[in-house]
């Protein structure tokens, strides 16, 4: 789960930080992170080590502590830090949408495909998945380039319903309109 960016659009109309916004009484990560764990699966949660708050929510979660510069710096930071496993959902903190259905499902698409993305009525979404051979290409991106070069060459799109895995929030008026979903 990456949780180690500045929130800067978000903070400039709302001066605080989206993943510690409240939804429907809780703080918007909260509800992300309680989705990725009705999951079952593992759940490894990157987030800058000055940020407190935030790591305040994350147990029972793995903390990967990253002074991340970008999405490809925590990406490289959260599989190396779980190294031995085969494969790994890349998920965003700020999509607390996510059923614990569709994370179990891309995590099942892995069994027959190296990289697999949800797609919703035509819109590409996250969790995103990657097998073990993308560990080196993984743990080797940085600063603000995710893995977007190799979703694009190499992901099997798996058709899903849930709504979720294409609604994020990037601004209060997000937060606003997905009381609407939740």
């Amino acid at each position: 789960m990456m949780a180690a960016g500045f929130s800067r659009r978000f903070r400039q109309q709302s001066g605080e930080h989206k993943l510690l916004a409240q939804l429907n009484g809780k703080p918007l990560l909260q509800h992300t992170l309680q989705q990725a764990a009705a999951s079952g699966l593992d759940l490894f949660v990157v987030t800058r080590p000055e940020q407190a708050a935030i790591r305040a929510l994350i147990d029972p979660a793995t903390a990967v502590l990253c002074d991340s510069h970008g999405l490809g710096d925590s990406i490289a930071a959260g599989v190396a830090a779980s190294s031995e496993y085969d494969g790994w959902l890349i998920a965003l903190g700020d999509m607390p949408l996510i059923t614990a259905d569709s994370y179990r499902a891309v995590s099942a698409a892995l069994a027959d495909a190296a990289v697999v993305r949800p797609w919703v009525d035509g819109i590409p979404g996250h969790p995103v998945g990657f097998q073990r051979h993308y560990y080196p290409l993984l743990t080797g991106l940085l600063g603000d380039v995710g893995a977007q070069a190799i979703v694009k060459r190499d992901a099997v799109r798996l058709p899903l319903s849930d709504r979720g895995c294409v609604y994020d929030i990037d601004l209060p008026g997000d937060l606003q309109a997905i009381k609407e979903f939740s």
